[in-house]
């Protein structure tokens, strides 16, 4: 009877998923279907905050503060939209110009103010995923970062890159690490307290992140994610997954270039080891320490597989036996205020962007979930 009951409940929740998928997915797609003279033109889907955009066809689109298309005039609160340099060259010269206010693209639900938390992300990616992960990535949770910055070996017209001169594979997934993290120390230390990495399958609930920070101290230097014991007798503290994303805190980063990264006694940058667990034993010997990032109840807040394999339990024996802390599947898997999944397909980005911000229970008071 146990055995049919687990079951039963397997089943309900892959009906319930498939079954938010499939909707959204079709609202998608149906909203979508806007034409202008026989061509797809541009369809904004409402953003927390500011717009967002479905790419159709003819058109490729990309959102956030440093807009290639439009811009986000921050002093009059005003999004503008087309414009004389707005020229596709399948559809033509854009609309006449548009004035949209942020009001439009409010999420139905009250945010915490945890804006003063500044937060940059950086995200691995390579020309191969430009179009098919980066651009879903950046058209829902990473350009909410305070600043967003994608490391890969070419340039795109859309996204904020760092070309690094590397060779792409998983081999070169440390040095592009190391790379980074001397681009964000020469150039954006001032510009942030925490630095979040990520890959560009990694979606992240940005307004969490924020929150888990809120009440810590970017001059501590420690960083968070999700812990793994370390397999390495010269590693104590484990190391944070690079799938779930880590943050640091800018003391953190500072140790790390200057008092790892500088010595090769402590940080051996062309080693062939996983780039996440090498940057973890760099950072023990720099001095920083590993941050529990558990709820209060003992969730994770940061997940290394995809949202379905952690609800319906698809979770590897690997995962419970290198995991620092005990880990759980279905309603129990993942902390309410969660932060991070990985391996996440481009249109769940969306789905999750959508279901995240816009669907709401009826009479759920709209702040509980940030007391």
């Amino acid at each position: 009877m146990a055995l049919e009951n687990g079951s039963t409940r397997r089943a309900m929740m892959t009906f319930t998923l498939g079954a938010l998928f499939g909707g959204v997915i079709a609202m998608l797609v149906v909203s979508s279907e806007v034409l202008r003279d026989g061509v797809h033109n541009r369809v904004p889907v409402h953003g927390l905050g500011r717009p967002q955009y479905i790419r159709t066809a003819g058109e490729t689109f990309r959102t956030g503060r440093d807009q290639v298309r439009g811009d986000y005039d921050t002093e009059g609160e005003t999004w503008l939209q087309g414009g004389e340099e707005n020229v596709n060259p399948v559809t033509g010269p854009s609309p006449p110009l548009k004035v949209i206010t942020p009001t439009e693209f409010q999420a139905p639900y009250q945010v915490q103010e945890t804006s003063r938390v500044r937060v940059l992300c950086w995200i691995l990616t390579d020309p191969e995923n430009h179009d098919s992960k980066a651009l879903p990535a950046y058209d829902t949770w990473a350009s909410k970062c305070d600043r967003t910055l994608f490391i890969t070996t070419k340039s795109h017209d859309f996204l904020p890159t760092v070309v690094l001169n590397v060779t792409e594979g998983r081999e070169s997934l440390l040095q592009k690490s190391i790379h980074a993290f001397k681009h964000v120390y020469q150039h954006h230390l001032d510009e942030a307290d925490w630095f979040f990495k990520a890959d560009d399958d990694t979606y992240v609930i940005m307004e969490n992140l924020r929150h888990f920070l809120s009440d810590k101290d970017p001059d501590e230097p420690v960083y968070y994610g999700f812990r793994f014991n370390s397999i390495r007798p010269d590693t104590k503290n484990g190391y944070m997954s690079g799938g779930a994303g880590y943050v640091l805190s800018k003391e953190a980063v500072r140790r790390l270039v200057t008092q790892g990264m500088d010595d090769p006694r402590k940080c051996r940058l062309r080693s062939k080891a996983p780039e996440d667990l090498e940057i973890g034993r760099c950072l023990e010997k720099a001095g920083v320490m590993a941050g529990d990032s558990r709820d209060e109840e003992g969730r994770q807040t940061f997940h290394c597989l995809s949202l379905q394999d952690h609800v319906l339990g698809n979770l590897p024996e690997w995962l419970h036996r290198y995991s620092t802390y005990p880990v759980k599947s279905g309603p129990d898997c993942c902390s309410k205020h969660t932060i991070s999944f990985h391996y996440t397909e481009p249109i769940m980005m969306y789905v999750l962007d959508f279901a995240i911000h816009h669907v709401r229970p009826y009479g759920q008071c709209d702040m509980q979930d940030h007391n």
